[in-house]
């Protein structure tokens, strides 16, 4: 499993997010629709990456507090 660390994730978080801004200034529908999908997708997906790795690193802070 590829493991991306913290604030990589928080960088392409807010790239999607600003991908997501960018989208509201683009006059056609359709190209404003799929980039702010696009945009969205990598907020919800990096958001559900992040939560997985704090969760991680708590696990691995107890281990660690547990094995002294």
């Amino acid at each position: 499993m590829i493991r991306i660390s913290l604030q990589t994730l928080i960088i392409i978080w807010w790239l999607g997010a600003v991908t997501a801004a960018i989208s509201l200034l683009i006059p056609l529908y359709s190209a404003y629709l799929l980039i702010g999908s696009i945009g969205w997708t990598v907020v919800l997906s990096t958001t559900a990456l992040i939560i997985y790795e704090i969760k991680r690193i708590k696990e691995e802070d107890k281990k660690k507090q547990l094995a002294k």
